[in-house]
């Protein structure tokens, strides 16, 4: 016995034992991982294009390696060498990452739907959401492979000198960031259609688009790396900039990753709320890095551009609201406000094309008033910042009018075409794509036509429904030079948005479903504990 003590008390023995426990709990992370990851992962790292891929990588850096010291010469000694030789790691780190990686896992989601794969994946109890993350999982898991293979290289380029580690670090860390939200975008794009032919409409230009964006970022490579020694790290703007730039990848990240994951669930899943909330975040974030810059560096010109590109955010979302359907399950139907405030705040955030159009409209008029009421304390305040108050208090209000008008219009579209075909949010998008191009392009033929190109450059009646040419007029301040025209675009939008709001009745009347008593005492059945816990409200605003 007292042996059998001593060797318990061993050291040898209380490592078997730590080890053990680090075994047990490694299996345990093991068993809760996502099956699609691993499923996933053990196809592509078996893959040919995977195989393919990483020997090529191998022998470009192997080969440009050879291929640089033999040009440098003896210089490679004496000059300062590693920015070029970091240029050419990064373009041969750069092809995969955004071109191979983002097209597999596109392909990878696509050829589930294509071949019928996806409707057993459907019924297990993995959700969309897990569908889609594992996918995305395995692209990741693709990326560390490929940038372990050549992690060796590129480090030594610190070793030959003209480079900084900082600027070795951004290129890899947002390298990594382009191809991750390139792989989601991806999966998104796999999730929009699931007809063939319009599939491979959707490969060739995701395709073309990622050798454009592969192309795009080896250019932006080239410039970091070469202009590393002029770049400002030791400014703290700098880095704010950074924090700005990566809080909204973030915010968009999520937004796609969301919307793939909706896009595979059932049609009478609650699919919007989530989405919505998150829109709404982005606009927070950029409102607020805007309201930043615009304090710190004092341009008046700062509050004209939240405005534009919170007009085109909205309506390129309200584009892919408007096509939403309104069909709710009674299992959705379950968890909807019930109080009076609950339904005026919450209803907007409910799936539907007319609750999408309002939640897009609304959101942009409260910006513009956000922002009119700060431009107006800063002219109070004798503030050089102020925008001219005239000038911009009509450009927010003709932006929300043409953002009202044009989605409006888009949906009553949308509405009337899908009494007669089913469709998905592709088409409600290029039925807004193709309204915005016509209305600035069809006025302009036509002055031009009946005027010609003398008179081109003056703004007449014919550019009312020429959003551009009407917004740069008022930009500038010249718009009441023509006073019907901010009138009659304000009519236009207002009877189009009360006709929008009269067809969206029928979705903002749904109101809460009661639980059913079967239902009620199944999940009694299931969760005992249930019945001694307390029903608490889903929302701040109910009951």
């Amino acid at each position: 016995m007292s042996v059998v003590s001593h060797e318990s008390d061993s050291p040898f023995a209380v490592k078997g034992n730590v080890w053990d426990r680090v075994d047990r709990w490694i299996e345990r992370c093991g068993e809760k991982l996502n099956p699609i990851l691993v499923k996933e992962a053990r196809q592509s790292l078996k893959s040919k294009q995977f195989l393919i891929t990483f020997i090529l990588l191998l022998i470009c850096g192997w080969g440009w390696s050879l291929m640089a010291v033999a040009i440098l010469g003896r210089n490679v000694y004496y000059a300062p060498s590693g920015p070029f030789l970091l240029v050419g790691y990064s373009i041969i780190l750069t092809v995969p990452l955004l071109l191979i990686v983002p097209f597999a896992a596109y392909r990878s989601l696509a050829s589930e739907r294509e071949d019928g794969t996806f409707d057993l994946l459907s019924i297990t109890t993995l959700s969309s959401r897990q569908i889609v993350s594992g996918k995305l999982g395995s692209a990741v898991l693709q990326m560390i492979v490929y940038y372990s293979a050549l992690s060796p290289c590129i480090a030594f380029t610190y070793l030959l000198r003209g480079i900084d580690i900082v600027t070795i670090m951004l290129l890899l860390f947002y390298t990594f960031l382009a191809s991750l939200i390139l792989s989601v975008f991806g999966l998104l794009v796999a999730t929009i259609t699931h007809i063939r032919h319009l599939q491979i409409l959707l490969s060739v230009a995701l395709l073309l688009g990622l050798v454009a964006a592969t192309i795009g970022w080896c250019a932006l490579a080239i410039a970091l790396v070469t202009e590393a020694d002029s770049a400002p790290y030791d400014e703290s703007e700098f880095w704010i900039g950074q924090l700005a730039f990566v809080t909204g990848y973030v915010a968009y990240f999520v937004l796609f990753l969301m919307a793939a994951g909706a896009q595979l669930s059932f049609a009478s899943d609650n699919r919007s709320t989530k989405l919505r909330v998150v829109m709404l975040v982005q606009q927070v974030l950029f409102t607020g890095w805007v309201m930043y810059y615009w304090l710190k560096f004092r341009w008046d010109e700062i509050p004209f551009f939240l405005m534009s590109c919170s007009g085109i955010h909205w309506m390129l979302m309200g584009a892919l609201m408007t096509g939403e359907l309104a069909q709710l399950s009674p299992r959705v139907k379950r968890r909807l406000p019930q109080s009076y405030m609950g339904r005026a705040f919450l209803t907007w955030f409910n799936p539907g094309s007319g609750t999408g159009y309002i939640f897009a409209v609304v959101n942009l008029a409260a910006l513009a008033l956000l922002a009119n009421a700060a431009g107006l304390i800063a002219d109070w305040k004798g503030d050089r910042c102020a925008p001219d108050q005239p000038a911009f208090f009509t450009f927010t209000l003709l932006l929300c009018a043409y953002v009202a008008a044009y989605l409006g219009v888009g949906r009553l579209l949308v509405l009337w075409v899908r009494r007669h075909l089913y469709f998905g949010l592709l088409l409600p998008f290029l039925v807004h794509a193709v309204l915005l191009f016509l209305g600035a392009a069809l006025p302009t033929f036509l002055q031009a036509w009946l005027y010609g190109f003398d008179d081109f450059d003056d703004y007449t009646l014919l550019q009312i429904p020429n959003w551009m040419w009407t917004l740069i007029e008022t930009g500038a301040d010249d718009i009441w030079a023509t006073p019907v025209a901010p009138i009659l675009v304000l009519l236009g939008a207002a009877v189009i948005f009360f006709v929008n709001l009269i067809v969206a009745a029928k979705e903002v009347e749904e109101v809460r479903q009661e639980e059913p008593e079967r239902v009620r005492q199944d999940e009694l059945e299931l969760h005992p504990e249930l019945a001694s816990r307390e029903e608490k409200p889903t929302s701040p605003f109910d009951d």
